[in-house]
């Protein structure tokens, strides 16, 4: 056998074990493709789908086996304020609360009139700037300019005090109760940096029941009773003569709730007066 004749069947004995080779790779590629495949085996979510509460979106705990869910975070399609779908809240749960029995938590929505923040806890702090800054300074002010109001309302929201500001000539606090005085109270007195602090004087309205007028009282032997239902037993009862005296007077007596007497050293007195309640309670 020539040399050449001897090399030709070595390729082909080559040839012929890488065919056998690949035939053998391809039946085990089949019979590995038609054997089935296993279930993948998915992590489990924290939170199910559809989200248990009602939420739209949410964040929270549990969820699976035995374990409840709890919610922390969550956006609903309607606030508590204004239960109607289509006013979304965003709200906040603490699961981790200063006192266990009482609960907290925090929304953002709306109610009938607005934008709302919500909570059933007694308090809510802002915590603003700091010794750098001064302290902190919490600003309302209108948009475009148009100044601003703080308004505090009463249990039946029917009335306000307001700080308003709207006005840039007429800064302002305001009552809107329709009968009752607006109280502004100190325990050791109000301090105004201006002495003027009544530009227009102190208006006491007789219908108030702390002023009136005495003219042709009806002086009886130097004894006149003035009723005064806003008077109280630590009332001053300020008298203002408009007419001269015939004796020496006096506010002999109080009766609280009723009225206040003066009294004067001259039988035929006919003193015209006027009087002013001031509180000291």
């Amino acid at each position: 056998m020539s040399p050449s004749t001897a090399f030709a069947r070595r390729i082909l004995a080559a040839a012929a074990g890488t065919a056998l080779f690949a035939l053998v790779v391809a039946a085990a590629a089949l019979i590995v493709a038609v054997q089935p495949a296993e279930p993948p085996e998915w992590p489990p979510t924290l939170t199910p789908s559809p989200v248990p509460n009602g939420a739209m979106w949410s964040i929270g705990t549990g969820g699976f086996d035995e374990h409840p869910y709890v919610e922390w975070v969550a956006i609903y399609p309607d606030s508590t304020l204004w239960n109607i779908l289509g006013a979304p809240s965003l709200r906040f749960t603490d699961h981790a609360p200063e006192r266990q029995e009482r609960p907290r938590s925090f929304e953002i929505g709306f109610y009938k009139y607005g934008p709302t923040w919500y909570t059933r806890n007694p308090i809510v702090e802002f915590w603003l700037g700091g010794p750098e800054h001064g302290g902190g300074s919490l600003s309302i002010i209108g948009n475009d300019g148009s100044g601003g109001q703080l308004e505090v309302r009463n249990p039946s929201d029917t009335e306000q005090i307001a700080l308003d500001y709207r006005d840039p000539d007429q800064p302002t606090l305001r009552s809107t109760h329709p009968t009752q005085p607006m109280r502004i109270v100190s325990r050791t007195g109000i301090v105004s940096e201006n002495r003027h602090t009544f530009a227009d004087g102190v208006a006491v309205p007789p219908s108030s029941g702390r002023s009136g007028q005495v003219r042709d009282g009806g002086w009886d032997r130097g004894t006149l009773t003035v009723p005064a239902t806003a008077i109280s037993r630590h009332s001053l009862v300020i008298i203002t003569p408009i007419s001269e005296p015939r004796g020496r007077w006096w506010v002999d007596a109080i009766e609280p709730g009723e009225s206040f007497t003066v009294r004067s050293s001259a039988p035929d007195e006919d003193m015209d007066f006027n009087w002013l309640l001031i509180d000291t309670d």
